[in-house]
């Protein structure tokens, strides 16, 4: 039998944590994670390892939080580094991102690893060039190691080095050849940063959860609770008034040139708080359920 739960360390909930997450099971980690924080909320590897939860499902500005909490106690924490320089590329904030990969390979030039982080930071930031070369010294750090030529394949398909990129797929492949027909066929550069590699094999803080634009499936026995969601707005049939009354009242203040001055004022401002909201409640809630 399994020790009593009560009784675990937050170093037994983290390995657990890492385990679920590495298996791709990003919610069953984060409960984990959030098991650890109740035992010691300023532990720095359950901080990171929430971080990284928090971006898989597509929270970066949450998983900024957990990691600058992780790194106020332990400054050179590799994981939290690495993962904060991921969470400030996604939220397009480039040039931190790229002084974030910059200090994160600062640790360890001759970590491949952390060639391959900066390398995929780097050019989910915009960077190409220093993406480029990182990625070439990943590749000759460790060229046993299939990260690093798919971590070059990824590279080179977002610059459209179509060549590049196929000879850098194929020697990951040839690599470990039984897991090749795990591998499917290239992506769009966009998409290739993201989920890269089904098998597995590209560092988990460089994957994402698929997004799932569906609030609620038909199957599902909870889709009321998702369409009209927990709170005011938070599900799809508030957003979707939030976004018509913005409509509504955009038409007539932008279109409504015999309408009196103060009417007009009125409703751009009704329209304006409309689209404030919407684009708020969607930005912190539509999340992949």
């Amino acid at each position: 039998m399994d020790a009593d739960p009560t009784r675990r360390s937050v170093a037994e909930y983290v390995q657990r944590a890492e385990m679920l997450y590495e298996l791709g099971q990003v919610e069953d980690a984060r409960a984990e994670v959030d098991a650890a924080l109740r035992v010691d909320p300023l532990d720095p590897d359950a901080n990171a390892m929430a971080a990284a939860c928090a971006l898989a499902v597509h929270d970066p500005d949450e998983a900024l939080t957990y990691a600058g909490a992780a790194l106020a106690h332990q400054p050179e924490h590799s994981r939290a580094m690495i993962t904060r320089g991921y969470a400030l590329a996604d939220t397009g904030r480039r040039d931190e991102a790229l002084q974030a990969a910059a200090s994160m390979l600062d640790l360890d030039r001759a970590s491949w690893q952390h060639h391959v982080h900066y390398a995929l930071i780097t050019r989910r930031a915009g960077a190409a060039q220093p993406a480029l070369d990182a990625a070439w010294n990943a590749v000759n750090l460790a060229p046993d190691q299939p990260r690093t030529h798919l971590a070059l394949a990824a590279i080179a398909e977002s610059l459209e080095m179509d060549d590049l990129a196929k000879r850098s797929r194929q020697a990951a492949e040839d690599l470990e050849p039984e897991r090749a027909a795990e591998t499917e066929p290239a992506v769009g550069a966009d998409e290739l940063l993201q989920r890269l590699d089904p098998g597995g094999r590209v560092p988990p803080e460089a994957r994402r959860v698929p997004r799932k634009w569906v609030d609620a499936d038909p199957a599902d026995p909870a889709w009321r609770g998702k369409i009209y969601g927990p709170g005011l707005f938070r599900g799809a049939l508030g957003r979707s008034i939030l976004l018509g009354l913005a409509v509504v009242f955009a038409v007539p203040a932008v279109l409504g040139s015999e309408i009196d001055a103060g009417a007009r004022l009125f409703f751009a401002v009704v329209a304006v708080a409309a689209w404030v909201g919407w684009f708020t409640v969607l930005r912190r809630h539509r999340n992949p359920e």
